[in-house]
């Protein structure tokens, strides 16, 4: 694959999807995404996930949990460790956000589709 491709597809893509500088930031969209595909999710998925660093991520999820986005809770089975799951405020935030990306994907090719799953499929299983 050819990294001049991919950068230029992060950065249209990040630019396609950057609507407003009042919306969330892209860490933020990631992690209410990330928890409402997995539904109960460690920091450690989290931090694999968004390739960001422990106390990043830390801080940012405490930000969230501040502004109701997202709750923080101990598991019956290691009361030490902390597991994340979307509150109705934060699906919110995200399902605005789908539906607005959504529009701008209407009515596309079928087979770009197909291309988009395929590249998932392949980068899920880099990381």
């Amino acid at each position: 694959m050819n990294a001049r491709k991919l950068l230029e597809t992060k950065a249209l893509c990040q630019t396609i999807c950057n609507f407003s500088k009042n919306e969330a930031t892209n860490n933020t969209l990631k992690v209410l995404y990330f928890i409402d595909e997995y539904k109960a999710v460690s920091p450690s998925l989290l931090i694999s996930k968004l390739g960001i660093v422990k106390s990043n991520l830390a801080l940012l999820t405490k930000n969230m949990i501040k502004q109701h986005l997202i709750e923080g809770y101990h598991t019956n089975v290691d009361r030490r460790t902390i597991t994340y799951r979307i509150t109705q405020k934060g699906k919110n935030m995200l399902n605005e956000y789908l539906e607005k990306i959504q529009k701008i994907f209407n009515n596309s090719d079928p087979s770009l589709e197909q291309a988009f799953d395929t590249i998932l499929q392949f980068l899920n299983k880099k990381v």
